[in-house]
């Protein structure tokens, strides 16, 4: 597969908004074509907002935790997209006729790896997108864990397997 690119201004903003929300999670969408991004969508993370019993997307272990956590604590290690935002981000995307490239949200304190409840819910979600004539989106994480120093990384997450993938930050005069 061709490698995902990224133009820096876009890279740039990926890392803003995780330092933003940091100690908390950011996520948010990646839209474009031809596998180029050109449109970053910030969505609200909901886990610090509503209750953990709401958040059906998670086991038994993971909602028992987070029910005994404070909000801005859920928010610090999980995350849900606002429907809402996530709903006028797809419609904008259908109107500039864009793909749904990536989904990316950040690990403020851990690696840029997708953790046990990502894996979920990324497999979770694969009978989704294409519900919304969406393509199956890859996941970027970013991890402020070395916060002068951001990583970012890319995954496949298809069947509870996850594979890297591959992106390039295109230079600033490529935007």
């Amino acid at each position: 597969m061709t490698p995902l690119r990224i133009p820096h201004s876009i890279a740039d903003d990926l890392v803003a908004h995780a330092r933003e929300l940091a100690p908390h999670e950011c996520c948010g969408l990646l839209a474009g074509r031809d596998r180029r991004v050109t449109h970053l969508y910030r969505i609200a993370n909901v886990v610090a907002v509503d209750g953990a019993d709401r958040l059906a997307a998670f086991d038994d272990a993971k909602l028992s935790h987070l029910a005994q956590l404070s909000p801005e604590e859920r928010a610090e290690i999980a995350f849900v997209m606002d429907a809402q935002d996530l709903a006028l981000a797809q419609r904008d995307m259908r109107k500039k006729e864009l793909e749904l490239l990536v989904i990316y949200h950040s690990h403020p304190h851990d690696p840029a790896r997708p953790s046990v409840t990502d894996v979920k819910i990324a497999t979770d979600y694969e009978d989704y997108w294409p519900k919304i004539n969406l393509p199956l989106p890859q996941y970027l994480l970013i991890s402020l864990q070395t916060p002068d120093q951001p990583d970012i990384k890319l995954y496949d997450i298809r069947q509870g397997c996850v594979s890297p993938a591959s992106y390039e930050i295109l230079s600033p005069g490529m935007n």
